[in-house]
């Protein structure tokens, strides 16, 4: 895999939580919990997701690249547990924080999956 399908995923991924953010804080807004810890919480999380993704692709990248299948098994377990490990501290950090609304910061971490489905959903075949 090269360098501009690591970016061309990560960009479905930011573009998604563009809308996720968009989302929370209407949502917010129309029961009238609107703050700016909503929107800092939708931010942050989103922000700690595009990471956890980008930095899965590039985990991803590099254990395609290496020949060995050891090499490779342990490449994906330590980029895994390095990409859990930043995401739980983020997490632990925004809880830990006023500044951020707990669920929305939560949401946009979750929010991966179907984003990439939505893409697939809507994607146009190439012939």
């Amino acid at each position: 895999m090269n360098k501009n399908v690591t970016l061309t995923e990560t960009m479905k991924i930011v573009i998604g939580e563009v809308f996720v953010i968009v989302i929370i804080c209407a949502a917010a807004a129309l029961m009238g919990k609107f703050s700016l810890t909503v929107l800092f919480g939708a931010l942050y999380g989103s922000v700690l997701n595009i990471i956890y993704f980008f930095l899965m692709c590039l985990g991803v990248n590099k254990t395609v690249d290496e020949e060995n299948p050891n090499k490779q098994k342990a490449t994906l377990t330590a980029s895994y547990l390095v990409r859990l490990l930043i995401l739980g501290a983020g997490l632990v950090v925004g809880f830990k924080s006023a500044y951020f609304n707990k669920i929305a910061l939560v949401i946009p971490v979750l929010m991966t999956r179907p984003i990439l489905t939505l893409y697939e959903l809507f994607r146009k075949e190439v012939k």
